[in-house]
């Protein structure tokens, strides 16, 4: 289990020398390619957003709580659509992200959308090591769909994240739960297991593989928690 502490304390963080950086860069370069990709299909998000429109799903607004006043960093937030719908519920938002490709877009969304929000391109590693020296502490550190299966180190990410929050301050994760990347289309099996699971147990259309984490003494629902969630189709922009 990982502890995550909101300690609001600077200095070398452990762990950071277990970070297997060499990796880092085909991440970098392999998400320049992925967002490219994903943001081909996708028609006018800038109005999307100025429409009032949001990526966010029901389950993670409700999580997050009022957000209202709030400083927020969203951490590998990629091309910035969920940033940009936090800042829409009231927080100061800073994205952070390795992909140039990701924070290029995000920045540009945000002026075409007019909703404004800081991105950073950064290894978030750096970025928290550098983050944890500085003065400034955030009251809600978020991080969504399938951030934590790129980690090379989650116990130096998640005490990263405790140094930059302020004392009372909470980490809201929402991800998706590992079972999900045994399976390819059609919920057929991906790749061979030495256990038998129930292939009814499946529920196809939902998001039921996503767990959702926070940890936090003012959780809005108690904390810390962990359940599982049936999510509905995100919207699309445009």
């Amino acid at each position: 289990m990982l502890s995550l502490v909101a300690s609001g304390r600077d200095g070398r963080i452990e762990g950071w020398d277990r970070v297997r950086k060499e990796l880092h860069e085909e991440n970098r370069l392999a998400w320049n390619a992925a967002t490219v990709a994903h943001n081909s299909h996708k028609v006018d998000q800038a109005r999307f957003l100025r429409e009032g429109g949001t990526t966010l799903f029901p389950e993670e607004v409700e999580l997050l709580g009022d957000l209202s006043g709030t400083s927020l960093v969203h951490l590998q937030c990629n091309a910035g659509q969920d940033s940009l719908s936090l800042v829409r519920l009231g927080a100061t938002v800073t994205g952070v992200d390795i992909s140039d490709e990701a924070i290029g877009f995000a920045r540009r969304l945000s002026a075409e959308s007019g909703i404004p929000a800081t991105f950073v391109r950064a290894d978030v590693y750096d970025w928290l090591a550098e983050a944890a020296e500085g003065p400034e502490r955030y009251d809600v550190v978020f991080s969504s769909y399938g951030a934590i299966t790129w980690l090379s180190d989650i116990r130096a990410w998640g005490r990263g994240i405790g140094a930059i929050l302020k004392p009372g301050g909470r980490f809201v994760l929402v991800e998706f739960h590992p079972i999900t990347g045994m399976f390819g289309w059609g919920w057929s099996w991906k790749y061979p297991i030495g256990i038998k699971l129930r292939r009814d147990g499946v529920t196809t259309g939902t998001r039921s593989g996503m767990v959702r984490v926070c940890c936090s003494p003012a959780c809005p629902r108690r904390s810390p928690r962990v359940q599982s969630a049936t999510g509905r189709p995100r919207p699309a922009a445009g």
